[in-house]
């Protein structure tokens, strides 16, 4: 099942875009002064006619150091050696056909802008905020239906087909997204999804080079890079370098059968864009590091498809990784990007994985990569790590699985709070940390107040510990306003409220929300606030202290301040004895009730140090947070 093809197969494919060129380069351009002083072009000629030779007849310190015919004779892998000192310039190429065809064609090489490397980097006080574009704000009504492109149907009732949300729509709530607190927002893959079914998604690119014109285009996704910078905000880039769609020209017609993992037994398409009898992967990462793993059982999971829609990359191929590698710098050259946060990075091949992120790092060295190595133990979640020493971090599944248990789980010697203590004691395995990424629910996850069965005081526990916890922490679009659909990718992907007109119900202006609604909206602000004014949180030293009658606490401190954040899992109110604060409470010269999350009933919702006991214990509401802060 592992043979594959001996010549290209090919399958019906439409030409790139509504204008066919005869020739197409990729990358579409590159930029003098880079690290590294050169660049493979792939180039095509999208009439698949086949290319005799390729030369470079016009360029100023630039030449042509290899032309390499791919197996595919309609492509050629093109070396340029750009030389330090060489002025941004627009190059000329001339590619002959085998038929005796000569085309030119114009190359741009431009000058690098120093601007867009200006907010790169995340680091513990950054805050994300997840978005599904389709789903957030339609901004332009033009651009719902591109003729093109295949998927032509609109339909915001069904949630596996688009609902019309854009760049443009995305830009324009802006400053709502920073009112919750974020930093940077990270949103699923823009880039064309040709797909004739669930093309919403992303996950299934069709072209490396293109933003989605459904989404507004490239100029739309610039503007939304120069409108996140403005406002001191970041661009994380959803990246997806482990497979591609079926409707991706590299398997209708790739340079080499082997860019492709595994090719499927029926390679042709169906109306879904499904394959027939591919090989899928068995998830099973634990065979990269098991010492006794039999290797079909290695290869099938690095191999096999992730669905039939979805091929699966060969990136041990050294003009893939080339193409993959350089498709990341453009990126982040072109429009500005900040962060990648990488799709099913435990897929993929890793020794690829460590020269992609390692290379990424030698042109950018503060440029941020995290990784989606989505495990289910502490052991898994370092292997991962360990294994990649320029990866910066990665979403940690293991606290939200943490969070799971504490939060919709009654706390055992080993289980609820106890897990989540014990989880977060097990950081001594892993570097930095503070670089990992938390969360309490996502676009793959069903909605975190659906997975608190809708209690608001459970709900408003986890929102507090997300915001002071340790880590990058990231929220997921409409979990601000109590969304909560779960266990369908399409319904909990659902559209935000507001972005579109005349819905009934609006995030942004708070029109027509539910007081309950418009209760957690304020109370996620208010978080927001808090952690924007003490910026202990995630930069001072962290404590925790193990959960007695179900109260778990942890605090932040430095030289001025010690927050301590009470956590109280259980049916009753509840004390937490502040003589377990081995510096003891003299040596403080004030303390305040910083924050709760509930009222105990019976007392002012401002309280101090006049609620402490005689035995010197707080008293925290029943599923209630507190947050007590002491000067020092």
């Amino acid at each position: 099942m592992w043979a594959m093809a001996l010549a290209i197969m090919t399958v019906t494919f439409s030409a790139f875009g509504t204008k066919e060129l005869p020739v197409r380069m990729d990358p579409p351009n590159w930029w003098v002064g880079m690290p590294g002083n050169s660049v493979e072009l792939l180039v095509e000629t999208l009439r698949q006619e086949a290319i005799a030779s390729v030369t470079l007849t016009q360029g100023q310190g630039v030449r042509m150091l290899k032309d390499e015919a791919a197996q595919n004779s309609a492509y050629h892998y093109v070396t340029l050696v750009i030389e330090p000192s060489a002025p941004a310039q627009t190059l000329v190429f001339t590619v002959k056909t085998e038929k005796g065809r000569k085309y030119s064609h114009y190359y741009h090489l431009e000058a690098r802008d120093a601007s867009r490397r200006s907010h790169m980097g995340l680091d513990s006080r950054d805050f994300i905020y997840l978005v599904t574009p389709d789903r957030f704000a339609n901004g332009n009504l033009a651009n719902d239906q591109v003729r093109e492109l295949e998927e032509q149907t609109l339909d915001r009732s069904e949630g596996y087909q688009r609902h019309g949300g854009d760049l443009e729509g995305l830009t324009a709530h802006l400053d709502y997204i920073a009112s919750l607190g974020a930093t940077a927002v990270w949103t699923m893959p823009v880039l064309v999804n040709d797909m004739p079914r669930a093309s919403y998604h992303g996950y299934a690119i069709t072209d490396h080079y293109r933003v989605d014109p459904r989404f507004g285009g490239h100029r739309a996704y610039k503007a939304y890079a120069e409108a996140l910078h403005a406002k001191d905000m970041k661009l994380v880039m959803d990246m997806v370098p482990n497979h591609i769609g079926t409707a991706h020209r590299f398997y209708q017609n790739p340079p080499d059968s082997n860019w492709i993992n595994a090719w499927p037994g029926r390679p042709e398409t169906d109306k879904n864009g499904e394959v027939g009898q591919p090989t899928i992967t068995n998830h099973r990462y634990a065979t990269l590091y098991d010492p006794y793993a039999a290797p079909s059982d290695q290869q099938q999971f690095t191999d096999g498809w992730f669905v039939s829609s979805m091929v699966d990359v060969n990136q041990r191929d050294r003009h893939c990784a080339q193409y993959l590698l350089q498709n990341a710098l453009w990126w982040i050259e072109s429009i500005g990007v900040d962060a990648f946060r990488v799709d099913t990075w435990i897929y993929p091949d890793q020794n690829f994985l460590d020269h992609w992120s390692t290379a990424i790092h030698a042109v950018y060295p503060d440029f941020f990569i995290f990784s989606e190595s989505w495990v289910h133990n502490e052991h898994s979640q370092q292997y991962f790590l360990d294994r990649h020493s320029t990866l910066d971090g990665a979403a940690d599944f293991m606290m939200y699985q943490a969070w799971k248990e504490a939060l919709e789980k009654p706390t055992t010697w080993n289980g609820g709070l106890n897990h989540f203590y014990l989880n977060l004691a097990a950081d001594y395995l892993y570097r930095e940390p503070e670089n990992f990424i938390v969360f309490l629910d996502n676009h793959d996850e069903g909605r975190f107040f659906a997975k608190v069965k809708e209690d608001k005081d459970l709900y408003k526990m986890g929102l507090a510990m997300l915001y002071t916890m340790r880590g990058i922490p990231c929220l997921y679009y409409g979990t601000e306003v109590l969304m909560k659909a779960e266990n369908d990718h399409g319904a909990m992907r659902q559209d935000h409220y507001g972005g579109w007109p005349g819905d009934t119900k609006n995030a942004f202006t708070g029109e027509g929300l539910t007081t309950d609604e418009a209760e957690a909206l304020a109370f996620v602000r208010a978080l927001a606030d808090l952690r924007k004014a003490h910026p202990v949180i995630g930069t001072g030293s962290l404590r925790q202290w193990a959960p007695y009658n179900d109260v778990y606490a942890y605090s932040w401190s430095n030289d001025e301040e010690v927050l301590l954040v009470m956590v109280n899992r259980n049916a009753d109110p509840q004390y937490f004895g502040l003589d377990r604060m081995l510096d003891g409470l003299n040596t403080f010269n004030g303390t305040q009730v910083l924050f709760e999350t509930k009222p105990l009933e019976g007392f002012p919702h401002t309280r101090g140090l006049q609620d402490i006991d005689e035995l010197g214990a707080y008293r925290i509401a029943s599923n209630g947070l507190t947050i007590l802060r002491f000067l020092k």
